[in-house]
Parts: structure tokens; sequence; C-alpha cells
């Protein structure tokens, strides 16, 4: 990395924060395809005139707007990517990453005490009523966006027996449940999550989906008691610090039919783009949750000290990695 890419890299935190404030504050949708100017935006978004004109230009500059005639649209990508119904929409996950930014504020707390921000009081997003009502729906959306591409290749790689029996454990909006009911037509599917994320999901809405609300720690995880032919965990093992994961990965274990199976995806880690991901991502978990993005043979030893065995780690897409465990 030279000097110019450097100055560029340290620069790029505002750039980020802009486009955050450009999708929290609805400024995106507006400007989606019509121009429109600061005093329309302004009235539109709730903001004041010198603010709505101070993030146009800001985002004009960046290149995330066009100007036309006094008035800005978004770009092509920018309603692609920033608009709730755009083609490729990270809206959700825009919003989760904002609403880290306190703790990202106090980086320097977690890197001296190795643990996660607990003392929240004073937090500019996690304090606020809304913001906490809609984090794990949210989450669970954001999760859904970064997955797309991954949850039809995994279905179509699953092996299951004749009306077979999966868990999606932490499964969210339901991205993956839905791949593996529609490409196993005999399978019964269940989507266990947090109450606020089933009851957002509206229980999925499929006719071979089995939406549970309930905490995968501490409730049961089988409440039917007839045991499961798959389990699927899809980055929950991150969240979770070493014992955590040992603990959740023995209630799996617990829960699987003779011969049943245990995937467990997660980011890999490593070079290029998904091991640039997977180490900014291990911040996080250590800011948020304790957890941490672990190196696949790191995951191995969760899953053998949990009493598993797990196979060889393969690629899932171009940031994942899954590994197959059994009983």
């Amino acid at each position: 990395m030279n000097e110019d890419e450097l100055r560029a890299l340290t620069f790029s935190h505002r750039a980020a924060r802009l486009t955050m404030a450009g999708v929290a504050t609805g400024l995106f949708e507006v400007v989606a395809d019509t121009p429109r100017t600061a005093g329309e935006v302004a009235a539109a978004c709730g903001l004041a005139p010198r603010g709505a004109s101070a993030l146009l230009e800001a985002l004009a500059a960046l290149g995330v707007l066009e100007r036309e005639r006094g008035a800005f649209v978004a770009t092509p990508a920018a309603q692609a990517v920033f608009c709730e119904k755009g083609a490729a929409s990270r809206r959700h996950t825009v919003l989760h990453d904002l609403w880290h930014t306190g703790l990202w504020a106090r980086l320097e707390e977690s890197l001296v005490s190795g643990r996660p921000i607990t003392d929240r009081s004073r937090d500019p997003f996690l304090t606020r009523p809304d913001v906490l009502a809609r984090f794990f729906p949210n989450l669970a959306l954001a999760m859904a966006e970064t997955s797309r591409g991954e949850a039809g290749a995994l279905a179509e790689q699953l092996a299951l027996p004749a009306f077979g029996r999966v868990l999606d454990l932490g499964g969210g909006a339901g991205q993956f449940a839905r791949a593996i009911a529609d490409a196993h037509p005999d399978a019964e599917v269940v989507l266990f999550d947090l109450p606020p994320v089933i009851a957002a999901s509206g229980g999925v809405a499929h006719p071979r989906i089995h939406a549970v609300a309930g905490d995968f720690l501490r409730d049961p995880i089988d409440p039917a008691g007839a045991g499961y032919d798959r389990v699927l965990l899809s980055r929950i093992l991150m969240g979770l610090d070493d014992a955590r994961a040992v603990e959740l990965l023995g209630r799996v274990r617990a829960v699987l039919r003779p011969g049943g199976v245990v995937d467990v995806i997660e980011l890999r880690r490593g070079e290029g783009v998904a091991g640039r991901v997977a180490a900014l991502l291990d911040v996080d978990m250590l800011l948020l949750t304790g957890g941490a993005v672990r190196s696949a043979e790191e995951l191995r030893a969760l899953l053998a000290a949990a009493e598993l065995h797990p196979g060889e780690p393969r690629s899932l897409g171009r940031l994942f990695v899954r590994i197959e465990a059994r009983s």
C-alpha cells in the first residue's frame, strides 16, 4: 500500500459515515429516481436545510449522487445498494454497521481489556429504544443480504435422507431455510431464532418451514423431541466466546439423529478479500459480544471439544468456509 492509499484509508471513515447517514435518514429513497433539491430533501427527511445541503454535496463529491440542474439524484449503483428495494440492497447491513459506530469509537478500550464493551449507557445508538427494538430483526435481514448466493449453493450440496428433518439454528430471516425447503421438497425445516426475529419474519411464510422462537442457549431447540438429520449454524459461533460456542455445539449434538450432521458456516480467515472481511468483523465481535471470527482449525477444535467429529473445511462462495461434523 503506497502513501496515497494510506492517506485515503485513514480518511475513509468520513465517507462511510456519510453513506450511513444517507441510508439512516432515508435520503437515498427520496432521491432514488427523481432529482430533488436540498430544500425538498430537508423537508422529506426531517433535516435542517444546512444539514441537507452538506450531506448532499458530500455524497455528490463522493460520486454516490449526481447533480442535475441544482438538484441531486442517486446513481444507479447507489439505488441498487442503498435503497430498500434495490436489486443488490445492503440497506440493513449498512444500518447494522451504523449502530456499531459508538462501540468502534471506544475500540482502544477493548484492545486493552480484550473484552467487549458492556457499558453502553452513553452509546448514541444502543441506548435508543427504537434502535434496540429493530436491532435483531434488522440483523437477521442484514445476514440475509450478505448470504444470498451461498444459501442456494448450500441447499444444492446438502445430502438429506428421505423426509429428513433440518434445523436452521439462529436462521434469522430464513434465507437458508427457504433454500433448503425449496431444494428438498420432502424435508421438514425448522427455523429457530429469537422472538423478535421470528415475529419480524412473519413466521417465514413457507408451508414446510416451522418457525420456533427462543434463546438457543437456554430454551429447548427440539421441542418436538424428534431429532434432526442436519443442523445448520451459519455465522452463529462467531458471536460466542469459546465456552459458549462449545456449550451450544453440545446442545446441538444432543438433538442429532443417528448419523446426523452439523453444518458450520463461518467467514473464512486468510488472504484476499475474504481474509480482509473476516479480520475486520473479528474486531466487531471483540467489541460487541466477545466472540471471534475463527480460523478453520480453530472451528474444528471447538467441534472436537463438543465431542463432534469435523471433516475437512470447504469454501462456500467468496467469503465463507463450511465444515461438516458428525456425532
